[in-house]
């Protein structure tokens, strides 16, 4: 009898020591999380962290009696790494170096692990969505260091994380245009898509850039070529600046060039009308566009609509040929004094 109550008291003796030893264990934990939030708020970050991690091991050590304690660690380990990631962030805004920037990437792909890891779609998300920001950036420093490759690479690797990053097809065109040897139909390719994409996710000023781009990048070839003399060339690539944007006055006075350079006379007439009621600058502006109507209604023989035209040409550095084309070879009645 005395055997069997001795074994009785030794048994509640053991049980007794094993709720004692995991009401200690629980303690730990819980003071090894409430550490880690402490640090948390001195800003002792990467001490903070190593703290919720063994606040995360010992819980799991107490299996359901820990959870709760695993969980909340879990819950605040993305955000103390987010907290990395924005004093890097902080740092190189001060000082806006290339690798101050790569720093604060990495700090934030490593605070996307972490979310990813802790089933934390929020601050995942976020790191994301900030990491595209920060290599645009990373591009746009890259670019005006003339470091043009390297800002190709950056930017496809900003498309390759989202593809409707609408601004980086559009910089993707930018940075294209300088590199010597770069192919029209590239840059322009490019500046498509930013186009497409903009307009997808209603991102108007890159549509409305974009759009700029191509129409100036086609208004310029289109001048090259008709100084160049390849005037089927000229017209064809500043009729397709009109695709991007129709009320481009300079378009339309280049048309006017052009046509004028092979005797189409009426076109030219239409483009410079065009090109003056859309042109909003100044005598100056217009005195070019002038000469090219009047340059057209010569070439139809429409001596008083030339004279006319000629006339309000005549003003700054078309002054002299536009008097010259009425004194001499039209014989208009009046020229300007």
């Amino acid at each position: 009898m005395k055997s069997r109550i001795t074994i009785f008291l030794l048994g509640l003796f053991i049980f007794g020591l094993g709720q004692t030893a995991e009401a200690q264990d629980r303690k730990e934990a819980v003071q090894t999380y409430n550490s880690a939030r402490e640090m948390v708020q001195n800003g002792e970050y990467q001490k903070a962290i190593d703290q919720f991690k063994k606040a995360i091991e010992v819980g799991n050590q107490l299996g359901p009696q820990g959870q709760d304690i695993v969980e909340r660690a879990k819950g605040k380990l993305p955000e103390v790494y987010r907290q990395i990631a924005l004093d890097e962030y902080r740092a190189f805004k001060q000082n806006q170096t290339i690798a101050n920037l790569d720093a604060t990437i990495d700090a934030f792909r490593e605070t996307k692990d972490v979310a990813e890891e802790y089933d934390n779609s929020e601050v995942s998300n976020q790191a994301n969505g900030v990491i595209n920001q920060l290599l645009y950036s990373k591009s746009i420093i890259q670019y005006k260091q003339q470091n043009y490759q390297d800002a190709l690479t950056t930017l496809d690797e900003v498309i390759a994380n989202d593809p409707n990053y609408a601004k980086a097809y559009y910089q993707k065109g930018i940075v294209l245009k300088k590199i010597e040897g770069t192919e029209l139909e590239r840059s322009i390719e490019l500046f498509d898509q930013a186009i497409e994409v903009g307009q997808k996710t209603n991102d108007s000023q890159i549509v409305s850039r974009a759009r700029n781009a191509a129409r100036d990048e086609l208004i310029y070839r289109g001048a090259k070529a008709t100084e160049n003399k390849n005037f089927s060339r000229a017209k064809e690539l500043l009729n397709r600046s009109l695709d991007y944007d129709s009320s481009s006055a300079d378009a339309h006075y280049r048309l006017a060039q052009a046509y004028n350079k092979t005797q189409d006379w009426q076109q030219a007439v239409e483009h410079a009308k065009e090109s003056l009621g859309l042109e909003t600058g100044g005598r100056t502006d217009k005195a070019k566009i002038y000469f090219e109507l009047g340059t057209a209604y010569q070439g139809l023989g429409q001596k008083e609509n030339a004279c006319g035209a000629f006339n309000n040409a005549a003003y700054g550095n078309f002054k002299s040929p536009a008097e010259h084309q009425m004194e001499y070879e039209l014989k208009c009645e009046s020229t300007t004094g």
